[in-house]
């Protein structure tokens, strides 16, 4: 069958499927069953493919028309122009949350900083892998509950020679950490969809998706709240916390962690022009000494 053909007949069955950007994910799903670029497909369009070709390539089409991400199909996802492994064990790297990235480059613009960074959820690694990569000489502790996206993180992260420069821990939020750890920054990109909403989800991410990075409690605020209380415990006097949030949190999560003296710094929106990233600063001047509180 030509690739025009195969390409035409995977999209109709996408679309049939309810599968949006039938177009696109035909193509990338070729390049990858073919082991070919998408230059080579889009260039040479009256190419006979093998049968067994044929027969792979419509294979991991019944997959995505079954709702299956691409990404966890092929095995990775682009972030930030770096490629990453995904599975359902992670969250797939979304372009959102390139925003958190442009704001560490806004607050930290020296590139030669020696920064000391901490990462809450890690999940694939692609926030403080980027980060490392950006910041040369800074260095890392990465932090998730579930061991086996640790095993995800600990491989991308040695795809991309930063793993000398990581501790890569398993902890529920901060109860792992040494009490005595100091860092630059604190970043997390944590749950927040609210329990309730989690069913009317898209299928791609309520079916393939970890719930345990997606659960936010039930106004999928809860690991703001835990973050804000417990973060001033690991940050130097001059030490910012940076996240990622959901739609419409950005005012709830800044009365929170204002309510625990941190100093609102500035919201970073994404692509679409929705508020995907806080950044804010601790006062400690006004906050009791963070070594008399439990760190848990």
């Amino acid at each position: 069958m030509k690739i025009s053909d195969l390409l035409a007949q995977a999209k109709s069955q996408l679309e049939n499927a309810g599968v949006s950007n039938s177009k696109l994910d035909a193509l990338v799903l070729l390049t990858h069953a073919l082991s070919v670029s998408k230059e080579q497909i889009i260039f040479y369009p009256d190419k006979i493919i093998s049968d067994d070709l044929s027969e792979k390539f419509f294979v991991l089409i019944k997959r995505r028309c079954n709702r299956e991400p691409v990404s966890q199909i092929i095995g990775n996802r682009e972030f930030y122009g770096h490629d990453f492994i995904v599975t359902r064990d992670t969250l797939d790297p979304r372009a959102d949350s390139e925003s958190l990235i442009e704001l560490v480059i806004k607050k930290f613009p020296d590139k030669s900083n020696a920064l000391k960074i901490l990462e809450i959820g890690t999940g694939t690694g692609c926030l403080i892998i980027t980060i490392l990569k950006l910041y040369p000489n800074a260095t890392a502790q990465g932090l998730d509950i579930s061991e086996k996206a640790l095993e995800i993180f600990t491989k991308n992260a040695e795809n991309h020679c930063v793993k000398s420069r990581l501790e890569i821990t398993h902890s529920d939020l901060f109860t792992a950490l040494n009490p005595n750890s100091k860092f630059d920054l604190i970043i997390s990109n944590p749950p927040y969809i609210p329990s309730p909403e989690i069913n009317s989800l898209q299928a791609e991410v309520k079916n393939f998706e970890p719930h345990l990075a997606l659960d936010g409690g039930l106004d999928g605020l809860d690991f703001y709240r835990k973050i804000a209380e417990k973060a001033p415990l690991f940050l130097k006097p001059q030490g910012r916390v940076i996240l990622e949030i959901g739609f419409g949190q950005e005012n709830e999560v800044i009365k929170i962690f204002t309510s625990e003296n941190f100093t609102f710094e500035e919201t970073k929106n994404d692509l679409a022009g929705i508020a995907r990233a806080l950044s804010f600063s601790i006062n400690f001047n006004n906050k009791t000494s963070p070594s008399k509180s439990n760190a848990n």
